[in-house]
């Protein structure tokens, strides 16, 4: 058995365990494993970016070799690198991951269905938001397998600076539905965000409510004296 195949995964085991000498010594003895995947399907770039660490990220893409479609390594849960680098935040490796060759799709769906602007909004990640929105033109209409769009996602964590980027940049429809019969301004309410609900009614939301929801009494209250 050749030392190679018998250490492999190491890369990603020095990252995961913070040793970042150890990654870039071991990247550069074993080049050909640098888009191995390990048993939960990531490959080390993938475990970098989990990591937040630009430097180790910068330093696998200068090792990468031409013509890689990263979106072509996504682990077992379908999350490809651009996933995570949205999910946890770092718009200085996402900008960089967006200006690789071949570009990355900005619309790609994990296991789940989810995109890059799905897990942003999930983290209240405005910068991200803006740069899929208005500079790499993500598709804002997009639903999960759960019938969700952005837009769902933005009201129900209540971030009024996304939901109205989404409504006037993204060209969302307002009264989307998922698969459970749910606009996004039913989430707002369901969530305790009436103020979300109020600001979506101005944006041309149908400010009907869903009579199958909850919605707390204070809230609904506010609601339906501020529309």
């Amino acid at each position: 058995m050749s030392s190679e195949s018998s250490n492999k995964h190491v890369i990603q085991d020095a990252i995961n365990q913070g040793n970042i000498l150890l990654a870039k010594k071991l990247i550069d003895e074993y080049p050909n494993q640098l888009y191995q995947k390990d048993e939960d399907g990531r490959i080390p770039l993938s475990i970098a970016i989990s990591s937040n660490n630009s430097d180790l990220v910068e330093y696998i893409l200068s090792k990468t070799p031409k013509n890689i479609d990263i979106d072509d390594y996504v682990d077992d849960s379908g999350f490809a690198a651009t996933h995570i680098a949205a999910s946890i935040g770092n718009a200085l490796i996402f900008n960089r991951l967006m200006r690789l060759d071949p570009t990355p799709d900005v619309n790609l769906k994990t296991n789940i269905g989810t995109t890059c602007l799905h897990l942003a909004i999930s983290k209240n990640h405005y910068e991200i938001v803006k740069e899929l929105v208005e500079t790499y033109k993500a598709n804002a209409r997009v639903q999960d397998r759960l019938g969700n769009t952005p837009l769902h996602r933005a009201a129900a964590i209540g971030s009024q600076p996304i939901v109205k980027l989404l409504v006037e940049k993204g060209k969302v429809g307002v009264n989307a539905k998922n698969k459970d019969g749910l606009t996004a301004l039913d989430e707002a309410l369901t969530e305790g965000h009436g103020d979300v609900a109020v600001l979506l009614v101005k944006l041309g939301a149908d400010p009907e409510v869903n009579k199958d929801i909850h919605v707390d009494e204070k809230v609904a209250t506010f609601y339906k004296t501020n529309i």
